[in-house]
């Protein structure tokens, strides 16, 4: 089974919805400027499957985005509500907001987290992360409930810039690739390695059809996420989903190993882009 469960870490999971929304939303932007989405979005989720080992029995909730692609980069507002059941018949509650940003060269990212769930007060820690050549090392700096900075490496990427790598590997055909990201986690969880599968495009017969948003065509896309420096052959989570031309994801799977949980697009809405001429 993988290493990691939201019980033990829950800034894992959110971390992986966080990267997903990333890549869902902007990785359009990367070719064509009349491809650009930028919307609002809802998931409902649910729980997948489950083994005999899995002391999680049931998950539900749900996930709101709104995404905004600005002249000088890109803003995301994000809300989560978690609920998992146990074996036990505990039952808790988790509440994540987070407002993002990351500019459009791929070397500045700023984000504000604020969380709390059933046995924990708020916790609430902003922070910004910085590439070469805009500082003269790359650094993750945090302040309020993580007063730490962190050195990166040179070759680590933001959402944003991972996105565009992903998509360029697929539109080139290419089945594999993999690079080290960071996003808006806790400081020992920020920086991942994620390897990700390619699929061929595929029809999407869905009877969820939202005009703008859903297209006729997805990419299955498979991403193993590592913790930074380990050895381990192990992933800690790995995302599947379903990436359109557009860049929308309209469903995912995240698997844990011993349970996975389901997520599908229930509503979403375009915004108006911004004029920047």
């Amino acid at each position: 089974m993988f290493n990691t469960w939201p019980g033990r870490n829950f800034k894992a999971f959110l971390a992986a919805y966080f990267f997903l929304y990333c890549l869902a939303c902007i990785a359009s932007n990367a070719y064509a400027k009349s491809s650009i989405v930028s919307h609002n979005a809802n998931y409902t989720l649910s729980m997948g499957k489950k083994n005999s080992n899995a002391t999680v029995q049931d998950v539900a909730g749900k996930i709101s985005f709104t995404l905004n692609a600005q002249c000088d980069g890109w803003s995301l507002i994000e809300d989560y509500f978690f609920r998992f059941l146990y074996e036990t018949g505990e039952e808790i509650a988790i509440f994540s907001h987070s407002d993002s940003w990351e500019d459009k060269n791929g070397q500045l990212f700023s984000f504000d987290v604020r969380e709390r769930n059933s046995y924990e007060p708020e916790s609430i820690y902003t922070g910004y992360a910085i590439l070469p050549p805009q500082s003269d090392i790359a650094e993750a700096s945090y302040t309020g409930a993580y007063n730490d900075t962190l050195i990166l490496s040179t070759d680590i990427m933001f959402p944003i810039t991972y996105t565009r790598t992903i998509i360029d590997a697929a539109k080139q055909g290419r089945k594999f690739m993999s690079g080290k990201i960071f996003v808006n986690s806790t400081p020992e969880d920020a920086v991942k390695t994620a390897s990700a599968a390619i699929g061929i495009k595929k029809p999407y017969k869905s009877d969820i059809q939202i005009n703008g948003v859903t297209t006729s065509d997805y990419w299955p896309v498979d991403i193993a996420y590592f913790k930074a420096g380990t050895t381990e052959s192990i992933p800690e989570y790995q995302i599947q989903m379903d990436l359109h031309d557009n860049g929308v994801v309209t469903d995912f799977m995240i698997n844990y190993g011993d349970f996975t949980v389901h997520a599908s697009i229930s509503d979403a809405q375009l915004i108006e882009e911004v004029d920047c001429m």
